[in-house]
């Protein structure tokens, strides 16, 4: 019975990052009938005749049963609440049809009175934007990339392949997580930092790789080859993509997706930075890389990707996904990829931001 009483008040951890969760309505049962109505019995004389024994079958019982179960399921769900809420669509099309949709979905409000900021009281602003968010278990996350990173982007559900971010190659959905298939690699390694939900099963710092050039990624931290490195391969893997480089410390990923890796470390350095009110680990984008000071980097390098492959529609589709779908939040270097320099440099950046984009659309 203690047990049992422990399942019922233990909380799932970190099941939501600063989200209320709704529930759908669960009728009240009720411990009604489960006592026993006894009556007073006459008093007994000491000659009397003893008592005739008392039947062994109780009909209470199974009602009571009955009611203590549904008790425990209503306390489950209040108490231990799943991992995905509830309103989350299952599918894309499913989404379609919810009618409420959830802040992160209006990008104009979104990043509603940023306008002017920069530097830390920038980064401070767009962390308490983006931090409150749903959080995922790791075992979600296979399912939700396949989703993300789906080679036919237009039907992700239909697609039979993922593609894959070192090598860009699409492969089956169905190798995830084989030898010879893909595995989820976070582009900020888990080693500089990431110990715990929700930071661990971000899908804005998740990708599918190809098994093997994961492995030879390793936690070597984002740049080209220096040139003091005795070595620099490329490709840099034998499965990576021809553009890819490599040396003992350094990593480059395909050109076509470099600006992609920057604005994802840039989302992970202000949404799991010092703003953190817990005691996870604070990260931080450095030209001084450092897995005991949680600094990934090169900060220099990951800004100059971001200049150079500016977002795709692929990139801004995938985000767009991840509010809707899974986290509800949005990464805002993605949408304002501006940000960046704001930032890091406290200086404006020629690269326009979607909503530029679309006003200017608009008007030709």
């Amino acid at each position: 019975m203690l047990a049992f009483a422990a399942v019922i008040f233990s909380p799932a951890p970190g099941a939501l990052h600063g989200r209320t969760i709704r529930f759908p309505s669960v009728s009240r049962p009720t411990l009604a009938g489960c006592v026993k109505k006894t009556t007073p019995e006459p008093a007994r004389s000491v000659l009397s005749s003893p008592r005739p024994a008392r039947s062994s079958r109780r009909p209470w019982v199974p009602r009571c049963l009955r009611a203590l179960a549904a008790t425990a399921a209503a306390l489950v769900l209040v108490l231990c609440p799943p991992d995905i809420i509830p309103a989350h669509a299952s599918s894309v099309g499913e989404r379609l049809k919810l009618s409420t949709p959830y802040p992160c979905e209006d990008v104009r409000s979104y990043y509603g009175g940023l306008e002017g900021l920069s530097g830390e009281v920038l980064m401070a602003k767009l962390g308490a934007v983006v931090s409150p968010h749903a959080s995922l278990r790791y075992k979600d996350v296979w399912e939700a990339l396949k989703i993300l990173d789906a080679a036919d982007a237009d039907h992700p559900e239909a697609s039979s392949e993922v593609i894959e971010i070192y090598s860009q190659r699409a492969v089956p959905k169905i190798l995830a997580g084989k030898p010879d298939g893909w595995n989820r690699e976070h582009l900020w390694p888990r080693s500089y930092g990431l110990t715990r939900r929700p930071s661990l099963t971000d899908l804005h710092n998740i990708r599918p790789a190809d098994a093997n050039v994961n492995s030879s990624r390793g936690n070597k931290y984002y740049g080209g080859c220096a040139t003091t490195s005795k070595k620099c391969s490329r490709p840099a893997n034998r499965e990576a993509a021809p553009d890819t480089e490599t040396d003992s410390e350094r990593w480059a990923p395909p050109f076509q997706v470099r600006g992609d890796v920057a604005r994802s470390l840039m989302y992970m350095a202000v949404s799991y930075g010092s703003g953190q009110k817990d005691a996870a680990p604070h990260l931080e984008l450095s030209d001084s890389p450092s897995i005991q000071r949680r600094r990934m980097g090169l900060l220099s390098a990951l800004i100059q990707w971001n200049e150079l492959d500016p977002p795709s529609r692929s990139e801004q589709r995938r985000n767009d996904r991840v509010c809707s779908l899974y986290q509800h939040n949005r990464n805002p270097f993605v949408d304002h990829p501006e940000y960046a320099n704001l930032v890091w440099r406290n200086t404006p950046s020629k690269i326009p931001s979607v909503m530029e984009k679309v006003v200017k659309g608009l008007g030709q």
